[in-house]
């Protein structure tokens, strides 16, 4: 009986994450000679808040799969950023509100150009039915392991 060669990068579990994570490590500099000094994973916090502001922590938890404690320690640095603020949530004495301030909403549009430019590079190799497809792909499977994970839709 001979012995299989597994291969890592047949695996969807695999690419996504060490693309992810390469993604990540390339930006870091950048953001770094821009004069930010917060985790590149606190992005999808700030990426939560420009599409609805006025979030509480349970749901960035839950949209962004961290930890309760995870959201704190990255709440903290976006708070010292100056790009967020904490306030009392109405409906939940014991819950805070997330809101970006002016120089949060601000930043959408720098993160935006350079998610552009780096799809721009990272998928010049690719035709638009290449990326169209990929998309739909990774879209129903954040979909259904959102759904399998939390128990609702995203």
């Amino acid at each position: 009986m001979s012995k299989s060669t597994f291969n890592p990068y047949n695996h969807f579990g695999f690419l996504t994450n060490r693309v992810a994570r390469l993604i990540i490590k390339s930006v870091e500099p950048s953001m770094e000679k821009d004069g930010h000094h917060f985790p590149v994973s606190c992005v999808g916090i700030l990426a939560d808040l420009w599409s609805k502001d006025g979030v509480n922590q349970k749901d960035l938890g839950i949209s962004l799969v961290k930890t309760k404690s995870s959201i704190n320690k990255m709440l903290t640095a976006l708070e010292e950023e100056g790009l967020i603020v904490k306030k009392n949530d109405p409906n939940d004495g014991r819950g805070k509100l997330i809101f970006l301030t002016s120089k949060g909403k601000e930043m959408q549009y720098t993160i935006e150009e350079k998610g552009r430019e780096m799809e721009a590079m990272l998928l010049s190799d690719c035709s638009e039915q290449e990326v169209k497809i990929a998309k739909e792909v990774l879209t129903k499977m954040y979909k259904k392991l959102y759904s399998t994970v939390n128990g609702q839709q995203p």
